[in-house]
């Protein structure tokens, strides 16, 4: 599908070309006439592209949503954070006007094999701080021996689940309630009193429902050094991705564009005859390097254009399978710099080993290729 495809698309490409004239020209009917090369060129170029979209926007996609449901779950008041002593809260509690306290702890646990992340929270008041959407069940069932699932993780209202907590404790806990915001959340929600006694770091953020009461009125009843914001005010600027899973995307990335740049440079370099018999024909050295700079962005436009089809698509299904929502979060700087190297790296590989050629004497070219 290769050649047939190139020369489809190259087809469209070399339209503006044409119009141009000169080098530009001259550029369309190379294009037109080297579907199978065009092919090794353009085929590395797409994958480039559609893998590091695939890739890194797939990570976008998940942060993303899960930033919105933590956004949209959130209901309280105020927020303290990031590491609040207990009786920190618990100082709040007696302050007039609070509604309730919720302390929440983050952690894993592992089940069969599986391992899930886990919020611990105060059941009491849940309600008036978090919205889990709940979808079967109830939470306020939630307490000693109770946990509440996120869907899609094969467990229903009713089941009891073995697993081992943060310090290798075996616990079984009763499922009372399946929610859908689990990327928001986490993929259990467990009593806090059992995720802080099994945890290294029993402190976590503290959710407080106040309608009424200032915060000038909250800070006062707490230790000096604990930051008290709005929800709003706490997620500004947040960004739940991974450096460390970015850094290995990045590196999946870099071996895609090496690939690229040496089929690229490849290609160029086995076309010395080529370009000898232009500059004998009467070409510079300046029209020769402008002609494959258009042939460049000619295979650039259609290596884009089939790439971010094939990362539509891709990411498209994995939004609607990982999120529910067949929109994915994709940014558009990450485009615009996704497209922009390679584009710019297709460049540097054509005109390296171009110029390179041309330096050289090309009746020598001629007679060292006979």
């Amino acid at each position: 599908l290769g050649p047939p495809l190139a020369r489809a698309a190259v087809a469209v490409a070399a339209v503006p070309l044409r119009a141009s004239g000169g080098t530009g020209e001259l550029a369309a009917a190379n294009l037109r006439t080297s579907a199978r090369r065009l092919a090794a060129v353009i085929t590395p170029l797409t994958l480039m592209i559609a893998m590091s979209g695939t890739l890194l926007f797939a990570q976008s996609t998940l942060t993303g949503a899960a930033e919105a449901q933590a956004r949209t779950g959130t209901i309280a008041d105020f927020r303290l954070g990031p590491a609040v002593p207990a009786p920190a809260a618990e100082a709040l509690r007696g302050v007039a006007g609070v509604r309730a306290v919720t302390e929440v702890v983050h952690s894993r646990v592992r089940a069969m094999n599986s391992p899930y992340s886990v919020q611990g929270v105060t059941p009491a008041g849940l309600s008036s701080t978090m919205d889990l959407d709940v979808r079967d069940g109830s939470l306020d069932r939630l307490g000693a021996g109770t946990m509440a699932v996120r869907s899609g993780i094969g467990m229903k209202v009713g089941d009891d689940v073995a697993f081992a907590l943060p310090d290798g404790t075996r616990v079984t806990q009763k499922v009372v309630a399946v929610y859908a915001r689990g990327l928001g959340f986490g993929d259990l929600t467990l009593p806090y009193d059992l995720v802080a006694a099994h945890s290294d770091s029993p402190m976590g953020t503290v959710l407080v429902s106040a309608p009424g009461v200032r915060a000038d009125t909250l800070r006062r009843a707490l230790p000096p050094g604990i930051a008290l914001a709005t929800p709003a005010e706490a997620n500004k600027g947040a960004n739940g991705a991974s450096a460390v899973n970015y850094l290995a995307l990045g590196l999946i990335v870099a071996f895609a564009g090496i690939a690229m740049v040496n089929t690229l440079a490849m290609a160029v370099a086995g076309r010395s005859r080529e370009l000898a018999l232009l500059r004998l024909a009467g070409a510079t050295r300046r029209q020769v390097l402008r002609m494959l700079r258009w042939e460049t962005l000619a295979v650039a436009v259609v290596g884009t254009v089939l790439g971010t089809a094939i990362t539509f698509w891709t990411l498209v299904n994995y939004s609607a399978g990982m999120t529910g929502a067949s929109a994915p979060h994709v940014p558009a700087l990450g485009v615009v710099g996704i497209i922009a190297t390679a584009t710019l790296l297709a460049l540097a590989a054509t005109a390296l080993p171009a110029r390179a050629a041309l330096r050289a004497d090309p009746t020598r070219t001629l007679a060292a290729r006979d």
